[in-house]
């Protein structure tokens, strides 16, 4: 456990095309909506990519066209305190959005104007994270656990068929695996046939179709030191299957990534961090997912893009969303003060900016990865706009320097580089306030 790895070879039998030419490098932000803030990615098959979005009850799907984006009316959620947990396109083009309350006491699919539950548990139970990924039929699959009041829980698979009508089948029976958090869920192909992927206290686990029938699991992860919260991503790549989520502990909040094949091996990308989206780029994992520092009840948030050893690039504000389509552009989705805001890179985003900040005001940094361009100073406090406190130019080894008023109270500092081809804005967020 000192090296961060675990490691489970045990198998368990258990009964229980290219962008199109339409479709330009975004060369700044685009908004896609400016009062939501919180949204979801999905990219089709030509490379066009979607959003979806909450504001208040009502579901919204965003989609980018020539004159820019176009929004309209996905559905309404059955309650208040929703949250957006899945969003796929299939092959002609048309989305399905996964909308759940945060509190676990519903589960709803949005499509073409129309939302349908999917469940409502009974009183004392909640739904976990759920899960949405089209299956090897290009149809809609939906997979989420329900926990009871005295910790059983019940994992569930839910397809459309032809006629586009909800068939539920069960996974788990008897109340496996006990957990004391809701498990969450997300299904997954693996070579032609829709795998789960299930997390619960300390554990997660790969439920696979048995040839004849019913369900047979294998463990990815276990550990006695934390546990999987939160959404789920899965991917596969033949016959390796990736998953990545958010691991809890009595003294940490971090990203882990897990390769399962012929043995199983889980490793930490993000020492510290919310789990947001994995996806494959030739066949290897890249983790989109975001940080944060708190000064009272007041957050500042990173978005973070990471690969297998390390984090490679940081973002200005909250990571809501990150795809590959096809041909390999990346496509980011970010929720600031301006609302949702999308991007789209011809590679994976690789600018390191770096800031020190010390009591005096001295800001200090680099920016690996660029050759010139300026870079934006910005001294942040709770509950209020930030400011900017100088534009500098990158010296030709490309550091930056600047000076602030010293400050009395606790202060965050930004710097932030827009990369010119993309107008991402790479960042750095200083770890610790001074003042």
């Amino acid at each position: 456990h000192e090296n961060q790895r675990y490691v489970k070879l045990a198998l368990i039998a258990l009964f229980l095309g290219l962008l199109t030419a339409s479709l330009p490098t975004a060369a700044h932000a685009e908004i896609v909506s400016p009062a939501a803030t919180q949204g979801f990615l999905a990219v089709g098959r030509d490379g066009m990519p979607y959003v979806a979005s909450l504001s208040g009850r009502d579901v919204f799907l965003s989609r980018r066209n020539a004159s820019g984006w176009v929004s309209t009316p996905f559905g309404r959620a059955p309650g208040s305190g929703g949250v957006l947990s899945g969003l796929v396109v299939d092959g002609r083009g048309a989305a399905w959005a996964l909308v759940e309350a945060e509190n676990g006491s519903w589960l709803a699919l949005a499509s073409a104007h129309r939302l349908r539950i999917v469940v409502r548990p009974g009183r004392g139970s909640s739904v976990g994270p759920a899960g949405l990924a089209l299956d090897a039929a290009g149809r809609p699959a939906i997979a989420y656990a329900i926990r009871r009041s005295n910790a059983k829980t019940f994992l569930r698979l839910v397809r459309t068929d032809r006629a586009g009508k909800l068939r539920s089948s069960a996974i788990t029976q008897a109340g496996f695996p006990p957990s004391e958090l809701a498990p969450g869920a997300a299904p997954v192909v693996v070579r032609g046939r829709l795998h789960v992927v299930e997390t619960y206290t300390a554990a997660a686990i790969d439920w696979q179709p048995r040839p004849r029938g019913g369900w047979i699991g294998q463990y990815l992860f276990a550990s006695r030191l934390g546990s999987p919260a939160g959404a789920i991503g899965a991917a596969a790549s033949g016959a390796v299957l990736w998953s990545a989520w958010t691991e809890l502990s009595s003294d940490s909040i971090s990203v882990l990534l897990t390769s399962s094949a012929s043995t199983q091996e889980t490793s930490t990308v993000l020492e510290h961090g919310i789990f947001v989206s994995l996806v494959l780029a030739d066949g290897q994992p890249e983790i989109g997912a975001y940080d944060w520092l708190e000064i009272g009840d007041w957050r500042a948030y990173a978005g973070v893009i990471a690969d297998q050893s390390d984090a490679v690039a940081e973002l200005d504000g909250r990571l809501e969303g990150y795809v590959v389509a096809p041909g390999g552009h990346r496509q980011i989705l970010i929720a600031s003060d301006r609302g949702l805001e999308w991007f789209d890179a011809p590679t994976r985003p690789a600018a390191r900016v770096s800031l020190q900040a010390d009591a005096s005001g001295q800001l200090t940094g680099s920016v690996l990865g660029a050759t010139a361009g300026v870079v934006q100073l910005f001294r942040e406090s709770p509950n209020t706009p930030r400011v900017a406190v100088a534009t500098v130019p990158l010296a030709a080894d490309r550091t930056f320097a600047a000076h602030d008023v010293a400050q009395a109270s606790p202060t965050l500092y930004r710097a932030v580089y827009l990369d010119a081809a993309t107008g991402i804005p790479y960042a750095a967020l200083v770890r610790a306030p001074t003042g």
